[in-house]
């Protein structure tokens, strides 16, 4: 329940940060949001890339979706392959 809340939240998280790229916020809003989106994508995307290496190719076909799934919902997917195993 604790995950699924999570990946609601960063969705939109990720909504809110995206949309200031379509329809800049004011000023001091669209600063903060531009910050939080370039951290967001450089966390994630280094998540991403962390198990993207560390992946075997058996394993890269198997589930293709699993680097997107970790780049956007970050620790919450983690959380919730440990809650699958």
């Amino acid at each position: 329940m604790f995950v699924l809340i999570g990946k609601i939240l960063y969705s939109f998280i990720w909504l809110f940060l995206v949309f200031n790229l379509i329809h800049p916020y004011p000023r001091p809003a669209n600063i903060v949001a531009n910050i939080g989106l370039i951290a967001f994508v450089v966390m994630h995307g280094l998540q991403a890339w962390i198990l993207h290496s560390t992946m075997t190719n058996q394993e890269k076909e198997q589930d293709k979706f699993k680097v997107l799934r970790l780049f956007l919902f970050g620790v919450f997917e983690s959380l919730s392959w440990k809650n699958k195993k």
